[in-house]
């Protein structure tokens, strides 16, 4: 039986996931799952009141807890990937056997022995803040939520570490077209 090609791409806003993925899904034609659609998935079921986090990005959670402090972007981060459980999973099965899945809010855990899991991340902070602004207008709410990444990526580079998960730099500046 050949076993499951599947490949789990996650990562924070800015680091390259959609454009890593993209020009992953050319090379080997597999098809391809964004994060955004399954977060609209998740809005169809519940209201913002139902469940905020099914609204909520993961670089913007934390205010549900207060401040942003890394406790709290961790909270939120944690939140947003709880919420996102069925959807992935509901996903997932319905590719048995090729599929690229990308999400900011992808829990390593949850995917264990069901494909290869890829940490993208942007360590050079500016060139992060260059891709993070590329679709975003600066003001403080964004620079809040790029502050709250910056959290985020070095909580998910040391569990990627905890899990084995292959973890690739994304060492190219975005471009617009």
């Amino acid at each position: 039986m050949e076993q499951s090609k599947k490949i789990f791409i996650y990562g924070v806003p800015g680091s390259g996931k959609t454009t890593f993925s993209l020009d992953l899904k050319e090379k080997i034609d597999y098809p391809l799952v964004e994060g955004d659609i399954l977060r609209t998935l998740a809005q169809k079921d519940k209201t913002r009141e139902e469940d905020p986090f099914a609204y909520m990005g993961t670089s913007g959670a934390f205010r549900k807890f207060g401040d942003l402090t890394k406790e709290n972007v961790i909270k939120g981060l944690k939140a947003v990937r709880k919420n996102m459980i069925p959807y992935i999973q509901e996903e997932i099965e319905k590719y048995p056997n090729e599929l690229i899945l990308e999400c900011a809010f992808l829990d390593p855990e949850q995917v264990m022995n069901k494909g290869k899991i890829i940490l993208l991340t942007k360590k050079d902070e500016e060139s992060h803040r260059k891709q993070f602004f590329a679709h975003r207008e600066e003001n403080e709410k964004s620079l809040e939520h790029f502050n709250a990444t910056r959290i985020i990526q070095n909580f998910l580079i040391e569990e990627a570490k905890n899990y084995n998960v292959e973890i690739v730099e994304n060492n190219f500046d975005f471009k617009p077209i």
